[in-house]
């Protein structure tokens, strides 16, 4: 499974949030902490804010989605992934754990490198917006950036890494914002490809 480079430690452990849970162990993340994105070993282009790591023989996992709101345990299945890089006036949703389902996203911009408070670096980026309503919040990292078709079914488009509102109401006033690490980087970056239905 993928999720954001800044949620783990290289070769460290993924466990629930509670901690007691193990998951499985971190293969590859292109994330040092207290410094951001570095470039995986041969590659030569920054792939965002990525990690992979392996689900334990005892856990499950399969392509699907989580819907509506963080308590929710209704998902969708994802059809496919987005077949070409993120551009200007995409519309996307976001699946974060702690605030659920959030669409009306509108991608701004491509590529860019995001500054982080902190001083992390993410580099080779998708920046998003919305207005109104209310941003993603810490613990939404690594969630899901996709699109749902008319049938229901979810299309891949990215990894959530941060965002928020530039005047800190939670959205409720002032634009929101979303980084995100496109799923074209996840399938270039890493062994495998995006699994679907």
């Amino acid at each position: 499974m993928v999720t954001a480079g800044h949620c783990t430690s290289g070769n460290g452990a993924i466990t629930n949030p509670s901690g007691s849970d193990y998951i499985g162990p971190v293969v590859r993340d292109n994330w040092r902490n207290g410094y951001g994105s570095v470039k995986l070993s041969g590659q030569s282009y920054y792939s965002g804010d990525l990690s992979l790591y392996r689900v334990n023989s005892d856990s499950s996992a399969s392509a699907r989605i989580y819907k509506g709101g963080k308590t929710s345990s209704s998902s969708r299945p994802v059809q496919d992934y987005w077949r070409r890089w993120a551009q200007s006036g995409d519309k996307v949703c976001t699946g974060g754990m702690m605030t659920g389902k959030k669409c009306g996203w509108q991608v701004t911009d491509t590529q860019p490198t995001i500054h982080y408070s902190g001083g992390t670096t993410a580099k080779n980026m998708v920046v998003a917006k919305k207005s109104p309503g209310s941003c993603t919040i810490n613990g939404d990292s690594g969630g899901p950036v996709c699109t749902v078709d008319s049938s229901g079914r979810a299309h891949a488009k990215g990894i959530v890494s941060g965002g928020g509102s530039s005047d800190n109401s939670g959205g409720l006033c002032d634009p929101c914002w979303l980084y995100f690490t496109d799923i074209g980087l996840a399938n270039s970056a890493f062994p495998g490809t995006i699994a679907r239905y």
